[in-house]
């Protein structure tokens, strides 16, 4: 596990909720968390770790205000090496200056940063000096830059004025503690990346109510923006998973048994043409965010996320997942996505460089169904595009043989795709077995994309005509992950086969 994972998240941000207004937050979150804790930082400051171009801090301590020792009290001057990271800013706010005709002074130290660590600071403290340069007689500004310039070791003279206490009303004190404060749910939550603003946009999904709500937070540099994005990524992934097991184990629950086993859940941009627009204009790329689930034996996609297991129950949109091809269209240029590459070319350029893509085929009886996918990065491109291949396979596995209607030479048949036996095909009447063949038999098989199949098997003269109606395509595609199936058996055998062989004692 990285350091990134295991320890606490924070940064000094900008954060806009709606396209309201932007204001300056400090955002935390370890990587147990379920949500990003906000506390909106006042403008009325000039805090060091703003201004530092990578700060991560986290809320004031109220205990800075109180727990003062005596002997820190009494003392005339007390000397504090700080020592920032690479990351970080001193992390604390200050008041006063020459203009106002004030000292230097401490008026807030942010908890878990370097001034915090050095257990040496306090609210109310006079910096006297940076690093030998004194500040006894500058302006506020220049405080302000002598502190940020002052390098990763920071040597300061200090003094602890009580009288100045004053200054700090009990209002003040209350709000500062007291920050206007807000969680981001990350449960179901979409996170969508905009790297050349530094920005990630949070669309938070409450799972007990139908509000949504979306968050864009805004980081001052790249290194700050790819840590918290990674950890996003980690923390999602992980509620996502809990989602999975809650709502399986709600489903057990229910007085109406289902048989549906939730797999995997996560949100996906879902790209596609107006196919409204004609003439010589060219088509635009619209793109939507649906979540998308596995389950046991079905791919269902929500326009939004459930609040409870009957939503889960209604998906907009459900497939087969026997009857789905998943098609990698990672790279616009290579020959297999031929037929999308101008689709995946215009989606491309509408925002980034990044080609993750991946396209899902259905057969239905209403003929195949495409949907093209945007992921984030090739990591989340290649886990769902082997999780879906991965399910479909186990649907295979666990279904074992297939049913089909058909009609052959006038006669109503049943047409049967058995994982061990192949093709069968059974009279209804008499129910007789009228042919069989094992799948190593079978040469080719076509189709004229409305009703009739076409299938030519060795050591069988000319081909045999099925008319298959309505279920054409849900046969060619559950064939065709029977076949995928029973080769990534053969392929398993294979490996387990040659590891036995490889590791024999002579």
């Amino acid at each position: 596990m990285s350091i990134i994972e295991e320890t606490t998240l924070s940064s000094l941000v900008d954060i806009d909720q709606a396209n309201s207004t932007w204001c300056k937050a400090v955002i935390s979150m370890s990587a147990n968390d379920s949500s990003i804790h906000v506390a909106f930082v006042s403008d009325s400051e000039d805090s060091l770790s703003r201004l530092a171009p990578a700060s991560p801090t986290l809320p004031a301590s109220p205990s800075k205000f109180h727990q003062v020792p005596d002997d820190v009290v009494n003392q005339s001057k007390r000397f504090v090496r700080v020592h920032k990271t690479d990351t970080s800013g001193l992390g604390i706010s200050i008041k006063g200056g020459r203009e106002n005709k004030m000292p230097i002074l401490i008026s807030k130290i942010f908890s878990g940063m370097a001034a915090d660590n050095t257990g040496q600071l306090f609210v109310g403290d006079a910096i006297l000096s940076v690093n030998g340069v004194d500040l006894t007689d500058v302006s506020h500004d220049e405080a302000v830059q002598l502190l940020k310039k002052a390098g990763k070791t920071v040597d300061l003279e200090v003094k602890y004025l009580k009288e100045v206490m004053p200054y700090f009303s009990h209002k003040q004190r209350l709000n500062e503690n007291k920050q206007s404060r807000l969680c981001i749910p990350l449960k179901l939550a979409y996170v969508s990346d905009l790297k050349e603003a530094r920005t990630v946009e949070i669309h938070t999904h409450a799972v007990d109510t139908p509000n949504q709500s979306l968050y864009s937070i805004r980081f001052s540099d790249g290194l700050q923006h790819q840590n918290w994005l990674n950890r996003l990524r980690c923390v999602t992934c992980r509620l996502n998973g809990q989602v999975v097991q809650e709502t399986n184990q709600l489903l057990l629950m229910m007085v109406s048994k289902t048989n549906v086993n939730f797999k995997h859940v996560g949100w996906l941009n879902e790209c596609y043409q107006n196919s409204s627009v004609t003439g010589i204009l060219k088509p635009h790329v619209h793109s939507k965010v649906l979540l998308m689930a596995l389950t046991h034996d079905s791919i269902l996609l929500y326009e939004r996320a459930p609040v409870c297991v009957d939503e889960w129950l209604q998906p907009s949109i459900s497939y087969s997942l026997i009857c789905t091809r998943v098609i990698l269209c990672a790279n616009a240029s290579s020959p297999t996505t031929h037929s999308t590459n101008n689709f995946v070319s215009q989606t491309c350029s509408n925002r980034d460089n990044s080609n993750c893509f991946f396209m899902t085929r259905h057969g239905t009886s209403r003929g195949v169904q495409t949907h093209y996918f945007k992921c984030m990065s090739n990591d989340e491109l290649k886990n769902w595009t082997y999780l879906i291949e991965k399910q479909a396979n186990t649907a295979v596995c666990l279904l074992k043989q297939v049913e089909f209607g058909c009609s052959w030479h006038g006669r109503d048949c049943k047409l049967f795709i058995h994982f061990e036996d192949g093709l069968k095909l059974y009279e209804n009447k008499q129910n007789n077995l009228l042919w069989q063949h094992c799948f190593d038999k079978l040469k080719r098989s076509a189709d004229n994309n409305h009703s009739l199949l076409w299938l030519a098997f060795e050591n069988d003269e000319g081909e045999i005509e099925l008319e298959m109606g309505s279920s054409l395509k849900p046969f060619v595609f559950t064939l065709h992950s029977f076949l995928a199936s029973k080769l990534n058996r053969i392929s398993l055998n294979s490996i387990l086969t040659n590891s036995t062989l490889n590791n024999t004692s002579l």
